[in-house]
């Protein structure tokens, strides 16, 4: 493991959030070794939908993710690769009173917040938005033309590439089988390659991230859940400009993928699980929803499945910063399904945390010691 036993910061986990907090601290000069025990973005990040939006019902992670728009916007020019950001707009169905008050009161928000072009869409102007989809029972909806999708791995691979380029080491294969405290502080990380000294370790291990602490005592709040997603075939009905549409009250959602259609839906009566077999019952509760929202769908046949984790806290917000005790080790998990998205966002700003430097948001709320039973829970759409 010669040349790199000794670093700056050793970040856990090479999903789009290690990746993306490995360029930003490369570039505020720190020396950086990652380290993911598999590929690159080979597990939830390679798993999830690539969904990007603003549309959230706290005013902070509505502020974090218009960032991450911007930084998404501007990706190829700052990090020096695409990322196929297509801002195709997130259309945000809703069906019962109680959703459209809601909704209502958060567009009001979303304004104050500076997402202006987010709106308020009649039944008839879903239908002219997205014609494939049942206006029955709709009885309005939110639009944010500036939300979108973006590749998984576009997004992964160029951050990686662009920290490489600054100079950290991205080890892969390479599992962090311990983090050593003497004297209350972080001093090193134990990995299947060898010892790695550093005053900082970033647990940026998704599902995993409780296993990563638990050796020292650090207990995090974060639990893994499967989610699926499905593919379809040629579906001529949704064109490729379609938006992410979500129906708030089952959580259906798809998108334009290729010449056919990515969706899925939130799956009643989880129990936690790192499984990630595609259990093919769940499309037997989707098709039913299918059926109402969006037919054409059913006409499509499906192409391909898989599944992938949601790392999840009481909360579903982020655990972001410092834990405390010991000393240098921080937190960048528990995103609850919003971790790609949130990304770039978060490893900017988390670099600028570390380097002592002012921040673009504060992002005190969402610390890992924070009291999880009084914080506002957020809604857990893709």
């Amino acid at each position: 493991m010669s040349g790199f036993e000794v670093a700056d910061a050793v970040i856990v986990g090479g999903g789009a959030m290690g990746c993306s907090l490995a360029y930003h601290l490369s570039r505020e000069g720190l020396s950086v070794v990652l380290c993911e025990r598999g590929e690159l973005g080979s597990q939830s990040t390679g798993r999830c939908a690539g969904g990007v939006r603003q549309q959230f019902s706290s005013e902070l992670n509505v502020r974090l993710q218009r960032i991450s728009v911007r930084l998404l916007q501007q990706f190829a020019d700052d990090v020096g690769s695409p990322c196929s950001f297509r801002q195709i707009g997130y259309l945000m169905l809703l069906s019962t009173p109680g959703e459209v008050a809601s909704f209502q009161q958060q567009l009001r928000m979303w304004h104050t917040a500076g997402l202006t072009e987010a709106s308020w869409v009649t039944p008839d102007e879903v239908g002219e938005l997205a014609p494939s989809v049942s206006r029955d029972g709709i009885l309005g909806a939110t639009f944010c033309p500036t939300d979108g999708i973006a590749s998984p791995n576009d997004v992964t691979q160029g951050y990686a590439a662009g920290a490489r380029r600054l100079g950290a080491i991205l080890l892969t294969e390479t599992e962090v089988q311990g983090v050593d405290v003497q004297g209350g502080r972080v001093v090193a990380a134990r990995t299947s390659r060898g010892r790695i000294s550093t005053p900082l370790v970033i647990n940026c291990a998704g599902a995993w991230a409780a296993e990563v602490t638990a050796g020292i005592g650090v207990r995090l709040p974060v639990v893994p859940y499967r989610r699926h997603i499905f593919v379809t075939g040629a579906c001529p009905a949704i064109s490729s400009d379609s938006p992410m549409t979500v129906e708030v009250a089952t959580s259906f959602y798809f998108h334009p993928e290729g010449d056919g259609v990515l969706f899925g839906m939130g799956e009643r009566d989880e129990v936690p699980s790192f499984d990630v077999d595609v259990d093919w019952r769940v499309l037997e509760t989707i098709q039913p929803v299918m059926e109402s929202r969006v037919p054409a769908l059913l006409d499509a046949g499906i192409r391909t499945a898989w599944a992938g984790l949601y790392e999840v806290t009481p909360d579903h917000q982020p655990l972001l910063g410092p834990v405390g005790e010991p000393d240098g080790l921080w937190c960048a998990c528990g995103f609850s399904g919003h971790g790609f998205q949130q990304a770039p966002a978060v490893g900017r700003i988390l670099a600028q945390m570390i380097a002592d430097r002012p921040v673009d948001l504060d992002l005190s709320p969402f610390s890992p010691g924070r009291d999880l039973a009084v914080s506002q829970p957020e809604a857990n759409f893709i």
